[in-house]
């Protein structure tokens, strides 16, 4: 069979087993909304009929659907943590559908917290969601995210339990769950999976905006009708939608942080919606924009010896702006129809600045001779990244079946308009800065010092002299077009109310790159002599004079040296093009259909699950020879194609202990497919004349990694809006995808890399992702939420979130693999970070709402290295622990003044290789202090 057929079979099967069902007894369905007393609606409630067993669940809009239920009484219950419960009867008959609708009041138990508004509503949510839903998962809902200062989407995820970030810059980027590397946490918008604007398969989330979306959900566990991909975690970014309750909020905000003598930050967004014409028309949109101006401090040391490093000052004029929302038509109670979704678009752009001291020769371990020199590099950062992407769908009752559709397009795009970098060095041999004596001083090892022990002014910008500059221009955009339907059909057996679906998805992927990079040398160097230290060369000629660091890296190095204007280098008339890369450097298309069958079932206090999903993959990549990796451009195009089809079983069991405790146990087979640049076929070699001769390859015949997943989780709702959870989870690795570098030799049926030189037991370096065999993770998760309304006086505001993450892992490397003496080829996972918590007291009482946001994640390997303790060991993540504060106070007419500290410790970021006392990089970003105004009168408490 096609792998296009995939899910063209099995609509057919869904049409026809619809289809079947209209020559049985004719039935009705029954639909509803669950709100709060103020008309909120309330995402997550619990629906249950008697008599029977038949439940559902609230979705984002509040609305509930039975779609096929015999004509009879029967009595309506609505469970929903922190609200009364509700019941109530409703008499149905044949074909004539039935609307029940519930406004819930707030318990009595709960009374001293306002529990429909805010951040508190928000927890509410999530705890309702979380306990009743099908899969195990974790939920952040608008309120929650926007209760901290969360740059972006990214940043709010990081709170979550058994959740790593990967940060960058200052804010979160990737995330890493349960011990897993990002590539293997899978991204989706609204269900779907989005496309990348990178060459990874992991979504860059410091693109889109915290208060962008509605709520964001990560499946901790994978069903049959979710994506396959996703070992790690799945993660849902879900748009916002209007509610039959008016929606109209702005905020505005501004921040300032003491780096680089002061910088600015400051955000607006607001969301505006409505339901019309009888609430049949719902209407919803929000925008987004912050622009950020951050700096950061950064030394990067070369661990080996510490004879040299890179002072570097970043300073960002960085803008993210977004748009979302949702248009929906609901042509009766059971048939609807929606476009919805999201746009964000982010400037990175910044300057850097690098100084690099360097001992030549050591005379002693911690003195260099009188070789020592120095050069500086400018740089423009210019990068642009755009994701999002349109989904247009609908649901429907045919019959005694739910049935579902949507057709659905993303794009993402990196593009760097004129990303440069600026070169200069001293050249002569009588120049002072290539005559430098430093002597080193490691008595504090992460901020080593290289001293200047013979009066030269490293900092003369009349010793530096114009070598050489690159621009780069690029475009890499993904294109992602898909359709998916699925049909619903509840039933009884044995009297036990179960659910039968089946569904099918496909997915056309297209992703490329083109390269202009041309590099400049001035007109000068061109002679037999080459580089010259002509004045017209000179750094004084292109400095500039708006930017001053008078306390580097907090005073211990003292003030940052002069630095340069990268647009004054571009437009100097003295030089010309020597050379660059031009073209395209890949050319990938993937194709993924797939197809499910799942049921449900319930058992007394027993939920049973079960289901299969199909998913076929097909590749067509387009690579060249003689590029240095995915992303460059090489002279021999070559194809690689290939396809495969995967069975992914799922089933679960979740035992109702109590109406307030369960226990679930699931198991899952999930797959990550390689990032993209891993499958572009290209080639490399360092070249015949080389000390050392290394190779550097793509693997177009990587194969999609596999995991066997087992979870056990109890779970328990608390009195006073809580939720304590504990589980336990194993995954079993096979195919694990590893960076690697392996010492081969010439000789055998495998012929050498072309441009590998020597004759047979020839041994050369190779450089490779492959899979390496096997492996697995271990851990568990605790996490525990309450707010402490029984404590007495003033204490009772008080509330507390709290998270704790164990993971274990192990890959297995090559036997060939390049390790240090006595090393182990078992190594843990990239990205498994041992232990990860999160602390977060809250505060709410009447009108103030305060909460503290303390995030640790511990050490992490980024990249393998010989497996020791010294500077060529594997390469990590520093630890890091975080501290936020953010605090609103409620005034009149719906405004709220808003207060927030971010990174209150000043947080140190950066990697080390072996131990600490080898750091690669090590940067600060000091505190950021703000506040403002939001503005709700549609939320008003009355």
């Amino acid at each position: 069979m096609r792998l296009r057929y995939i899910p063209m079979v099995f609509s057919c099967v869904a049409v026809f087993a619809t289809s079947s069902l209209s020559a049985q007894a004719p039935r009705t369905s029954l639909t509803g909304a669950v709100t709060d007393a103020q008309g909120r609606s309330l995402q997550g409630a619990q629906i249950t009929i008697e008599p029977g067993e038949a439940t559902a669940l609230t979705d984002a809009q509040g609305v509930y659907t039975f779609p096929s239920l015999p004509a009879g009484t029967y009595t309506v219950n609505v469970s929903y943590q922190s609200f009364a419960p509700f019941s109530h009867q409703v008499t149905l008959g044949n074909g004539t559908p039935g609307r029940l609708d519930a406004a819930l009041q707030v318990a009595s138990s709960s009374e001293k917290v306002e529990v429909y508004s805010g951040r508190v509503g928000g927890e509410v949510e999530a705890i309702n969601r979380t306990f009743n839903a099908p899969n195990v998962i974790n939920v952040l809902p608008a309120d929650v995210i926007t209760s901290l200062p969360n740059a972006n989407v990214a940043d709010a995820i990081g709170r979550l339990p058994g959740v790593v970030l990967e940060r960058d810059e200052g804010e979160g980027k990737y995330i890493k769950v349960r011990g897993t590397e990002p590539r293997l946490t899978h991204t989706t918008l609204d269900g779907v999976t989005i496309a990348s604007p990178e060459t990874v398969r992991q979504i860059k989330l410091d693109l889109i905006p915290a208060d962008l979306v509605s709520s964001v959900q990560i499946n901790k566990t994978l069903q049959a009708n979710l994506e396959g991909d996703g070992i790690g975690g799945s993660v849902d970014l879900q748009t916002k939608s209007a509610a039959d309750r008016a929606v109209f909020n702005v905020e505005s905000l501004g921040g300032w942080n003491p780096i680089l003598t002061g910088r600015q930050n400051y955000q607006f967004d607001g969301t505006v919606g409505k339901r019309f014409v009888g609430g049949k028309l719902g209407a919803l949109f929000s925008g987004s924009y912050d622009w950020n101006g951050r700096g950061i401090n950064d030394v990067e040391p070369a661990p080996a010896v510490f004879g040299t490093y890179d002072l570097r000052d970043y300073r960002y004029f960085r803008d993210r702006r977004g748009i979302g929302g949702t248009l929906d038509y609901r042509w009766s109670d059971t048939s609807s129809i929606y476009l919805k979704g999201l746009y964000s678009y982010f400037n990175n752009f910044g300057d850097d600045w690098i100084y690099s001291p360097a001992i030549n020769t050591f005379v002693s371990p911690l003195q260099g001779g009188s070789d020592g020199n120095i050069s500086f590099q400018g740089l423009r950062r210019r990068p642009v990244q755009d994701i999002g992407g349109p989904q247009l769908g609908g649901n429907s009752v045919i019959s005694r079946a739910l049935f579902h559709w949507d057709l659905d397009s993303s794009v993402a795009r990196t593009r760097d308009d004129g990303y440069a970098d600026a070169h200069f060095a001293p050249v002569s041999a009588s120049n002072p800065l290539n005559n430098i004596v430093y002597g080193l001083d490691l008595s504090h090892p992460l901020i080593p010092h290289l001293k200047v022990q013979n009066g030269v002014n490293i900092y003369d910008p009349s010793k530096y002299f114009l070598q050489n500059t690159t621009e780069q221009f690029t475009y890499s955009p993904e294109v992602d077009l898909g359709f998916g339907a699925s049909v619903s059909l509840p039933y009884t057996i044995a009297g036990h109310a179960s659910t039968f679906e089946m569904g099918g998805r496909f997915r056309n992927e297209h992703k490329f790159e083109n390269l202009n990079t041309p590099n400049y040398v001035p007109l000068l160097n061109q002679g037999a002599a080459g580089a010259v230290e002509d004045p017209s060369l000179a750094m004084t000629n292109f400095l500039r004079t708006d930017f001053v660091d008078p306390n580097y890296y907090g005073g211990h190095y003292g003030a940052y040296g002069p630095t340069i204007d990268v647009d004054k280098v571009l437009a100097f008339a003295g030089q010309t093009v020597a050379g660059g890369t031009f073209g395209n450097s890949f050319n990938q298309h993937e194709k993924v259909s797939a197809g499910y069958l799942m049921n449900t079932t319930t058992l007394g206090r027993y939920q049973l699950y079960l289901g299969l999903r199909i998913e076929g993959t097909s590749e067509n990549n387009l690579g060249y020879l003689g590029a240095s990796n995915a992303n460059s451009v090489g002279n021999t195009p070559v194809r690689a194609v290939s396809s495969y089809v995967n069975l992914l079983p799922s089933a679960s069991v979740r035992y109702a202990i109590n109406p307030l405790s369960a226990v679930r146990f699931v198991y899952s087979r999930g797959l990550s497919r390689p990032n993209f640049s891993d499958l572009i076929p290209f080639e490399s070699t360092s070249g015949g004349g080389a000390a050392r001769q290394t190779a550097t390859e793509g693997n177009s015949n990587i194969q999609a990694e596999y995991a066997d997943n087992l979870d056990l989780l109890y779970e328990r709702t608390l009195s006073s809006t809580g939720l304590l959870q504990a589980g336990f989870f194993y995954k079993n690795l096979s195919n694990p995808i590893v960076a690697t570098q392996t010492l081969e030799t010439v000789g055998g049926s495998t012929p050498p890399p072309t441009g590998i030189t020597g004759g047979t037991g020839t041994q050369y370096y190779l450089n490779q992702t492959i899979n390496a065999g096997s492996g697995y993770v271990y851990g568990f998760e605790v996490s525990f939420q309450q707010h402490l309304t029984y404590l007495p006086g003033l204490l009772n505001g008080l509330g507390v979130l709290v998270n704790y993450g164990y993971t274990q892992s192990q890959a297995t490397l090559p036997s060939n693999e390049t390790i240090a003496s006595g090393a182990s080829l078992n190594r843990p996972l990239i990205g498994q970070a041992r232990n990860s918590y999160n602390f977060s007291p809250t505060y709410d009482k009447r009108k103030l709402s305060v909460r503290l946001g303390m995030t640790y994640n511990g050490p992490n390997i980024a990249a393998y290295g010989d497996g020791s303790t010294g500077p060529n060991g594997d390469n990590y993540f520093y630890s890091h622990l975080q501290v936020d504060l953010q605090g609103t106070y409620r005034l009149p007419k719906g405004f709220q003044f808003v207060a927030y500290g971010l990174n209150l410790n000043n947080e140190v970021f950066g990697f080390y290789n072996g131990s600490t006392i080898y750091p690669v990089q090590r940067e600060f970003y000091r505190q950021t202090f703000g506040g403002g105004l939001r503005w709700s009168p549609t939320r008003e408490v009355r």
